[in-house]
């Protein structure tokens, strides 16, 4: 007979289907052949470099490494507050993650409003949902903006230690998109990963009827630099989400969940995504 404390303990979860070291190869692979199959217009041109990111969608009939891109995007701008207008006929933000994201939006739109069955998506009562083991999964060539650094630590790591990170009292706190000159009103990328983690990526319109979305992993590029000494992103980044979404358990409502994402780091990306250094005055693609 088993020792009660034996007994009582919870099985051990599944391993995950991606917990292998070619997951993260495969992933950003996956996204560069795709972006390379593009035409060239619109593309970093000499010294000129942007960030890539792209969502990507697994199966579960095929090797879960054999990703499909749903969709993909490159940028680094966003309007500053001055230029903003109140009719909506501007793009505010247009970093890679969220031009991907909206990219994703408008092909969930076409899925549901398609004659036939779509091959992702499945009515579920009054609502649509991913279908049964699909999941989605985000690749980003370097750290998103907004990224508060975690110093190096042991895991138990005291909570006041991560409230003072980055000159901030507390991790809760949004950060804007970073800008030269006239100062931006967007929420930086980590921010929005942070949202999409506790609502969903489908937004609030889609929200009528869709359930909500979650990522599985997210996918960083390694810097051409390396990181700081004792930074990583599987744990780093993980850390710090984990600790924006603590003082959220106890709000939410269904069908809303706080989803902790897998972090990954992949190789270094190709230079056109890579911020140059040195002498030069770096150059953004526009």
């Amino acid at each position: 007979m088993l020792p009660s404390s034996a007994a009582s303990s919870p099985p051990a979860p599944p391993p995950s289907p991606w917990d292998d070291v070619s997951w993260a190869e495969s992933t950003s692979s996956t996204v560069l052949q795709h972006y390379n199959s593009l035409p060239k217009k619109g593309k970093p041109q000499g010294r000129e470099s942007t960030v890539l990111a792209a969502f990507l969608l697994s199966t579960p009939q095929q090797d879960p490494r054999n990703l499909t891109v749903l969709s993909l995007a490159t940028g680094t701008k966003c309007l500053g507050a001055a230029r903003l207008n109140h009719h909506g006929d501007l793009v505010h933000d247009a970093h890679a993650e969220v031009v991907a994201r909206r990219a994703l939006l408008r092909l969930i739109y076409t899925e549901i409003g398609r004659s036939g069955a779509s091959d992702w998506l499945v009515a579920s009562g009054e609502k649509w949902k991913l279908r049964d083991g699909y999941h989605l999964h985000l690749y980003i060539t370097q750290i998103p903006c907004g990224v508060m650094p975690v110093p190096p630590s042991p895991s138990e790591l005291l909570r006041e230690q991560l409230d003072s990170v980055n000159g901030c009292d507390d991790v809760g706190f949004v950060q804007r998109k970073p800008g030269r000159g006239d100062t931006t009103l967007s929420m930086s990328c980590f921010d929005k990963i942070t949202r999409w983690s506790v609502v969903g990526i489908q937004g609030a319109l889609l929200s009528h009827i869709l359930e909500p979305l979650y990522l599985s992993t997210i996918t960083i590029g390694q810097s051409p630099t390396g990181a700081s000494d004792g930074f990583s992103v599987e744990n780093n980044i993980k850390k710090v989400l984990d600790a924006r979404l603590s003082s959220l358990s106890s709000k939410l409502l269904l069908p809303f969940k706080l989803n902790k994402p897998l972090f990954y780091e992949a190789p270094i990306p190709p230079k056109e995504f890579q911020q140059t250094s040195g002498d030069l005055q770096p150059l953004t693609c526009g």
